[in-house]
């Protein structure tokens, strides 16, 4: 089960809370256009200009680095000192920032980005930096579903129904404790990442070819005890781990990414970068994955087979 199907689980038994899941919902699977047309005021759901930037209580430096869609810095003293060099504290967080500072920020950073994409990008490149963000109780829309999402995968699912029927935000030692797991998982995902072999297949989208890579994961049952050990990585965490795959070298940044999980069907689980999907509309949704940007599902092992014979989708 995933998060969006805890929400349709309230969305059918609760009246009172089925508007909020909803929304929450939507946040999950980044259907934001959709969002728009809600009453939030309903929920003391607030919309204001922002940086887009993930981790808006972290400090600077780390937010910095959690924006994969163009991997500008790959380690913390790079960001720490392109912090430095625009007068910014690395320790500052970006809702401690004035707008004026928000403002020199993002246009800093995008210089930076300029750099490292075709020219037929970068005019794309501010939608990725500077737009709307959602708030709640004074926390980001995002970062709220992202937290409750997390607790979930620890094993607390009735008490993320209950936040989301009471509306309440978590308590902060469950969201550590989720935090404290990823961070091993993203480890443990970079160690693999490194002996992992990328492959490549070619999509074909709107009269479009477009080159994807692809890793494959094939778990056995010893995997599976490691999981229960925290010694591997279970499935619940790989829309996470594919979208912080696209900021490793080995990884393109500028194609999409499949990671196929082989448990005797195939889990699949996909990120298309947003710059492509900003210049391209490309989306995965008539391969039967849920989502937008990043995606989910399962598919027969034959459908797999056959897709990888012939190296296209």
């Amino acid at each position: 089960m995933a998060f969006d199907e805890i929400c349709d689980e309230i969305i059918l038994d609760y009246e009172d809370a089925k508007d909020f899941a909803y929304i929450l919902k939507l946040i999950y699977l980044n259907e934001f256009e959709k969002i728009k047309n809600l009453n939030l005021d309903k929920f003391g759901i607030i919309e204001k200009d922002d940086l887009l930037f993930y981790g808006k209580n972290y400090p600077l430096f780390k937010s910095l680095l959690f924006f994969n869609e163009i991997p500008v810095f790959r380690e913390e003293k790079e960001s720490i000192l392109f912090l430095k060099s625009i007068g910014l504290s690395p320790r500052n967080t970006l809702n401690s920032l004035t707008y004026k500072e928000k403002v020199k920020l993002g246009n800093e950073f995008l210089k930076r980005c300029i750099g490292l994409v075709p020219k037929e990008y970068i005019s794309y490149i501010p939608q990725l930096i500077f737009g709307r963000e959602y708030y709640f109780k004074g926390v980001c829309l995002k970062e709220y579903v992202s937290a409750l999402n997390g607790l979930y995968k620890i094993g607390k699912k009735n008490k993320v129904k209950k936040l989301i029927i009471s509306m309440e935000l978590p308590d902060e030692k469950d969201v550590k404790k989720y935090k404290k797991k990823l961070a091993k998982k993203i480890d443990l995902f970079k160690k693999k990442l490194n002996s992992y072999e990328i492959n490549y297949l070619n999509l074909k989208f709107n009269n479009k070819n477009f080159k994807c890579q692809y890793i494959y994961v094939r778990q056995s049952i010893w995997n599976k005890v490691l999981g229960l050990f925290g010694e591997e990585i279970e499935l619940k965490y790989y829309p996470t781990l594919v979208n912080v795959a696209h900021s490793h070298e080995k990884v393109d940044f500028l194609k999409s990414l499949f990671i196929f999980v082989d448990r005797g069907d195939i889990s699949v689980y996909a990120k298309v970068p947003k710059l492509v999907y900003l210049k391209d509309g490309l989306t995965l949704n008539h391969l039967n994955l849920r989502g937008k940007y990043i995606y989910f599902g399962n598919w027969e092992k034959e459908r797999f087979w056959k897709i990888i014979k012939k190296g296209a989708l």
